[in-house]
C-alpha cells in the first residue's frame, strides 16, 4: 500500500475535473470558486483516513510480531541455591499430617527420610494408588503411602534423633496447615521435654522423657 501522505494532490481546477466541478455546482448551488476547495478537502480527508488505517495496520503487525518473538524469563538476582538437599519425609507421613493424624517421629528423622528416598527409587512404575492431597485426589506410587517396616516408636529413638525429628515434624505440620495454636503448644511441649531437669539428674532421664513423649503424642 502506497503512503497517502507522499502523494501529490491533483489539480482540481484543471480541465480534467471540469465535469466534476459542474456537477457539484449543479447539485449544491455553490459558486464556481468553492467546488475545487471542496473536492480538494474530500481528497485530503480520504488520504488522511487511508494514512491512519495504514498506521493502525502497521502497529497491529508490529504487536503481533512482538508476541511471536521468543521471550527470556526473568529471574531474581538475589535468589540463592542451597548447597544441601532438604530432608524429605515419606508420602505416608505427609499424608498423615494432612489428615491431622498421629505419625511416628521416626519418619521425620534422618533415617526415616533416607528410608523414604530408598523407597521412591525402588518403586515400580506400574504400582499406583489414589490419595487425597490438598483436597484433591491424586494418583501416586502405591508403596509410598504405606507404613515403613523400619519405623520405630518414639520411645525407641535416641534422644538426639528425637530432637532432630521433632524439628522437621513441626516444619511439615506447619506446611500441612495445622492450626497455629496447636503448633505453638507442640513447640512448647518439646521445649519442656528437652530442658526437663530429669535429664540432668538421672541416667535414665532421656529414656523417661522419650517414653513420656511417646505416650502423650499417641493420645
Amino acid at each position: 500500500m502506497a503512503d497517502p501522505s507522499l502523494e501529490v494532490c491533483p489539480d482540481f481546477a484543471g480541465d480534467l475535473y471540469a465535469s466534476i466541478r459542474e456537477d457539484l455546482i449543479a447539485a449544491t448551488g455553490a459558486n464556481k470558486a468553492r467546488p475545487e476547495a471542496e473536492i480538494e478537502w474530500a481528497c485530503t480527508a480520504q488520504d488522511e483516513e487511508e494514512r491512519l488505517a495504514k498506521e493502525a495496520e502497521a502497529e497491529k503487525e508490529h504487536l503481533d510480531a512482538e508476541k511471536k518473538k521468543p521471550k527470556m524469563k526473568g529471574f531474581s538476582a538475589t535468589a540463592t541455591v542451597s548447597d544441601a538437599i532438604a530432608p524429605r519425609p515419606s508420602q505416608y507421613a505427609i499424608q498423615k499430617l494432612n489428615n491431622f493424624e498421629y505419625v511416628e517421629l521416626w519418619y521425620f528423622s534422618p533415617e526415616g527420610c533416607k528410608d523414604a528416598m530408598k523407597l521412591l527409587l525402588s518403586i515400580s512404575d506400574d504400582m499406583f494408588s489414589l490419595a487425597r492431597l490438598d483436597n484433591q485426589l491424586t494418583i501416586c506410587p502405591a508403596p509410598a503411602f504405606k507404613a515403613s517396616k523400619a519405623a520405630l516408636p518414639d520411645h525407641e529413638l535416641s534422644f538426639s534423633t528425637f530432637l532432630h525429628a521433632k524439628n522437621l515434624f513441626l516444619t511439615h505440620a506447619s506446611t500441612a496447615k495445622w492450626p497455629q495454636t496447636h503448633l505453638d503448644a507442640l513447640a512448647l511441649f518439646f521445649w519442656h521435654l528437652e530442658n526437663h531437669a530429669i535429664r540432668n539428674n538421672s541416667e535414665l532421664g532421656d529414656i523417661v522423657i522419650l517414653h513420656y513423649a511417646s505416650c502423650c503424642l499417641v493420645t
